[in-house]
């Protein structure tokens, strides 16, 4: 028993083609363990071509007066317009941010909401996630973390007080890809709320023409890092929180930092470049592990941070050059 009245929560639910995996999230929402009457949802469709807002539609008669509210909305957006879009909506004093291929715990938004409503200090309550493609769960780097500080969660189920949004403003538009990591960054460096991970994981639904070509995936991202995120982090970059920015420099000089190492190698002697090296890795292996475990931190660092951020940085160095080269011709 809490000692605190249920309140009033608003549910952002962004979705396109989600027609294969969104009855789930609609059968998981009707077994919530929190009382119907205090949910608003609103639903952002990026104009589906299947058929999720007609599902999405019929469902909502169906369920006619037993929620606060249900908004359907269909907008031409991009993952944080569609939240942000969400967020003008919001009514009550929390909004829960739920990703249409994600199933959580019945008991978990409850937990969750206890849990800030205890604790007026946590600004930011992320959920994350256990994988599964086609009813087999798929094997992870780690286990899922728990009830842990952080910097930054992931948006696929997190509850995040008003406030924080009255204090530091929506998400980044342009930032189709991380936003949800740099909306964490700039709660940690704007307010003092604390970003926590919850209490349990949620079950993160794969559609199996998402994890084929698992390699060829990858250089994609990569791929995408350098030509789309590196520009569109330059053209966002004043707004970027400090963290980010420095990210970028600190990544774009470390293959600079590893071809000068290994020309001193022979001088100065292997120990003491390996020293230098790992001394220069060890801030941002530090923040990867402290919002996580050791283990999993470690190996998501350098399989998947280093790569990213370097092709990210370097994205970015060569968008600002050719932003140079344009405005010099034009002088």
């Amino acid at each position: 028993m809490t000692a605190h009245p249920d309140p009033l929560i608003t549910i952002c639910v962004p979705t396109k083609n989600r027609a294969w995996c969104i009855q789930g999230l609609l059968n998981a929402f009707e077994s919530l363990k929190y009382p119907k009457e205090k949910i608003k949802l609103v639903f952002v469709d990026d104009y589906s071509t299947d058929e999720t807002f007609e599902m999405l539609m019929e469902w909502k008669l169906k369920v006619r007066g037993q929620c606060h509210d249900i908004v359907l909305i269909q907008e031409r957006t991009n993952i944080p317009q569609a939240r942000n879009l969400c967020a003008k909506h919001m009514e009550g004093k929390y909004l829960l941010f739920w990703d249409s291929d994600v199933i959580p715990p019945r008991e978990l938004l409850k937990e969750m909401v206890d849990t800030l409503e205890s604790n007026n200090n946590i600004g930011v309550l992320g959920a994350d996630y256990l994988y599964k493609q086609e009813n087999v769960h798929t094997r992870m780097i780690g286990d899922p973390v728990t009830n842990r500080a952080t910097h930054a969660v992931y948006m696929g189920f997190t509850l995040i007080r008003s406030e924080v949004f009255e204090r530091i403003g929506g998400f980044n538009e342009l930032l189709d890809v991380g936003e949800d990591t740099e909306f964490g960054i700039r709660v940690a460096e704007k307010t003092s709320y604390k970003i926590l991970w919850a209490p349990r994981p949620v079950l993160h639904l794969k559609h199996v023409g998402e994890t084929k070509g698992c390699g060829r995936g990858f250089v994609r991202w990569l791929s995408y890092n350098f030509h789309v995120r590196g520009k569109k982090y330059a053209e966002s970059f004043p707004e970027l929180p400090q963290l980010l920015r420095l990210r970028i420099f600190y990544y774009a000089l470390l293959p600079p930092l590893i071809v000068f190492l290994s020309l001193l190698a022979y001088s100065i002697g292997l120990m003491l470049v390996v020293l230098v090296f790992v001394a220069y890795l060890l801030p941002a292996l530090f923040l990867n592990i402290s919002g996580s475990t050791i283990r999993k931190g470690v190996i998501s660092f350098f399989v998947f941070n280093v790569p990213t951020g370097v092709m990210l940085s370097y994205g970015f160095l060569l968008h600002i050059v050719k932003k140079s080269l344009k405005e010099s011709k034009r002088e």
